[in-house]
């Protein structure tokens, strides 16, 4: 055949692919055989490689990416995903009936959808012209992270709509989860290998759904149910609806959502279900109850925080009770002492539970809870167990007052309370007992992010006195790390990669990682840009750091005292003799990149950049925060326009358009020599105001 009748049966063959993938994972009524699909499927795999150039990204062919990627990119949300306002009994879910009338005075609500709150993490699919594009976290509401080449793994997530005419753009909300299945096989199989299992489907599914392997997520077979718009170009018009529309474009709908005309029968409905949820294949943890009528949704509007259309009605949780035997105390990364329960072992929501947490020594006092007592435990978000309260009746005389302690179980330092809270905290900030907790802390995603660095394998370097501190991490050896369990050349090559990579996440994700109580990433970003490096803010003053828009007396004298005190000042001092970064450059003053005394700007002030592959010295972000700062651009693709190509290990398609269209590529070597020029000397490598640029290496 031809080159244009193949194209037409490649995609005729792609439909038939898709018509049978929607009948077998969504519909559940398969028309063929695994085996006749099989066949459909590699005869087109089999063409896809003798023509690469007729590969399109929606092809079923392109669900897993071949490599892994290097991060997750940030993304802010056009529509904003609020949370929802919350009921725990029928009374409550009546007073919020009355609450939407009261609002609409004299307009009637004439219809409600109710649908199961799956209990997993929700998630935003952006399709263009009908095919996925992007797929985002929620994240906190108003900013998420692009997971597009993970969410293109859940199999019943169509990379293109069934539609001839699909709306120009289109985002589709919805829950991905894991079903009790699956989360039991992959439990098993980490059990297998001696690794501490999932304690839930959607802690699973979360973690999941966050892996830079998508080879890896798509072999746990996560799951999506579609239940809401985002943005969109439609003219749907209410909940039920577009609800139907999803069927039509192929999107999961979970078949349990109802249209209800009463409110009252809206109570009935969630009644009848709390004692049925357990016998779905996958976890809900209560109902979502939605206006119909989106101009009513549009008029009831939303509080700072929650849309007033719609309510999530939970279930109350499972309970039990059993014996306190013992209080024992923890202490955490920030020194915080936390009370916790030693029970009886019993059964609770599936799972033996034989400690709970008391939470602080105010909460106990209150409750009256004492040694001895029979107790109530229930699982706070169906995770963490904690202590309800005491069943007083079932008392002998026999139960012991808890006390509070007066000194660090650990160090034997002071114990104080928070002045603004009710935690009780170790003063000794060297104090070991939170060591475990300081370096997963230092070693996260928002901090240092060292990859590898996990429970594990921290808790043997601590266990083995290998590391005592955060600045240890970078002292590790390849012999320090062969010496631990389960760990080969490999390995221990990627955990040194990663952690020296991470010597340059930047001032602000090491302010983060230090620990220092109500210092998170916002905080952190805050104080990097008023004090660039770690001596501006050993020398700054209380009133210098409280002047700061955002930051209050509490937090500007906890930030002192940490940078006055010998563990600080020790552990500043250590992180610099280990080559750790603790410069920054502020996103509010472009001109720390600028040399004032003269009339040059950095390399790529008005340059258009693209970005591909991996690099060992930058993140992504950490890189095009030094081009905008320096009053360039990063773009998405590769154009006539774009002037550079960043280039990585391992870089895709854009490097290669950028040697067809003659742009200019540099590597990773090149960009080195080019921060030590810029950092060292503002004027090397730089053009002039007017335009005219001046020769470099790289041209």
């Amino acid at each position: 055949m031809n080159k244009t009748e193949l194209i037409q049966y490649i995609q005729k063959l792609r439909e038939k692919i898709w018509y049978h993938s929607q009948l077998y994972y969504i519909e559940a009524r398969p028309e063929i055989s695994d085996f006749e699909y099989d066949r459909l499927f590699d005869e087109l795999v089999k063409l896809e490689q003798e023509h690469p150039d007729l590969i399109t990204a929606d092809s079923p062919t392109q669900r897993v990416e071949p490599k892994p990627i290097s991060h997750f990119e940030k993304f802010k949300h056009q529509v904003p995903m609020l949370s929802m306002d919350k009921a725990y009994s029928s009374q409550e879910i009546r007073e919020y009936g009355q609450r939407l009338q009261r609002f609409l005075k004299t307009k009637v609500i004439t219809a409600y959808v109710v649908e199961p709150k799956i209990d997993g993490l929700a998630i935003a699919l952006w399709y263009e012209n009908g095919v996925l594009t992007k797929a985002v976290t929620r994240g906190d509401g108003e900013v998420g992270e692009i997971v597009t080449t993970n969410a293109r793994t859940i199999r019943n997530i169509p990379l293109r709509l069934l539609t001839q005419t699909p709306p120009k753009v289109v985002e589709i909300r919805g829950e991905v989860y894991l079903p009790r299945a699956a989360f039991n096989k992959i439990n098993q199989e980490l059990a297998k290998a001696k690794v501490e299992p999932f304690a839930n489907p959607r802690n699973a599914a979360a973690g999941t759904l966050k892996l830079l392997d998508p080879k890896i997520v798509s072999q746990r077979r996560l799951a999506f149910f579609a239940y809401s718009l985002g943005y969109h170009e439609t003219l749907l018009q209410t909940q039920w609806q577009t609800l139907s529309q999803f069927k039509e474009w192929g999107l999961p709908v979970n078949p349990l959502a109802q249209l209800v005309n009463d409110f009252e029968k809206v109570i009935e409905l969630c009644e009848s279900w709390q004692h049925t949820q357990h016998s779905l294949p996958y976890d809900i943890d209560g109902l979502v109850i939605k206006v119909n009528d989106f101009a009513l949704q549009q008029e009831l509007g939303m509080t700072s925080r929650t849309p007033r259309w719609l309510l999530a009605y939970k279930f109350a949780p499972d309970q039990a009770i059993t014996r306190l035997e013992k209080v024992v105390v923890q202490v955490g990364k920030r020194g915080t002492l936390t009370p916790v329960a030693i029970l009886q072992p019993v059964e609770l929501s599936g799972s033996i539970v034989s400690r709970a947490t008391l939470h602080n020594y105010d909460d106990i006092q209150r409750k009256d809870i004492r040694i001895g007592d029979m107790v109530t435990i229930v699982k706070a978000g169906e995770i963490i167990p904690k202590v309800l309260g005491v069943i007083v009746e079932r008392r002998t005389g026999q139960e012991v007052v808890i006390s509070m302690p007066q000194r660090c179980p650990v160090c034997n330092s002071e114990v104080t309370k928070d002045a603004e809270g009710v935690y009780l905290r170790c003063q000794n900030l060297n104090c070991q007992g939170g060591l475990k907790s300081k370096l997963l802390f230092f070693a996260s995603r928002e901090a240092m992010d060292i990859r590898g660095l996990g429970d594990k394998l921290v808790e043997q370097l601590v266990d083995r006195g290998k590391v005592q501190n955060p600045a240890d991490i970078y002292r590790l050896t390849k012999q320090d790390l062969l010496e631990l369990e389960r760990m080969g050349e490999v390995s221990a090559q990627k955990v040194l990669a990663a952690i020296e990579a991470s010597k340059h996440r930047g001032w602000a994700r090491v302010l983060c990682g230090l620990g220092i109580h109500h210092v998170g990433e916002r905080v952190a970003q805050i104080l990097a840009e008023h004090f660039h490096n770690a001596q501006a803010l050993l020398q700054a003053k209380v009133e210098d750091i409280v002047a700061i828009h955002e930051i209050g007396p509490i937090l500007a004298q906890t930030v002192y005292d940490f940078f006055h005190s010998t563990y600080g000042q020790n552990l500043i001092a250590n992180l610099q003799e280990v080559g750790v970064d603790m410069i920054s450059v502020s996103k509010t003053q472009p001109s720390a990149m600028l040399d004032q005394k003269t009339t040059q700007v950095s390399f790529w002030h008005g340059k258009t950049v693209v970005i591909t592959g991996s690099f060992q010295q930058w993140t992504r972000p950490q890189l095009k925060e030094w081009i905008e700062v320096a009053q360039g651009k990063v773009s998405d693709g590769v154009s006539k326009k774009t002037n550079i190509v960043l280039v990585g290990d391992d870089p895709g398609s854009k490097f290669q358009k950028a040697q067809e269209l003659g742009i200019v590529c540099m590597h990773e070597t090149e960009l080195q020599e080019l921060w030590q020029k810029e950092h060292s000397n503002p004027n090397a490598n730089t053009q002039e105001r007017n335009g005219n640029p001046t020769q470099t290496n790289f041209f």
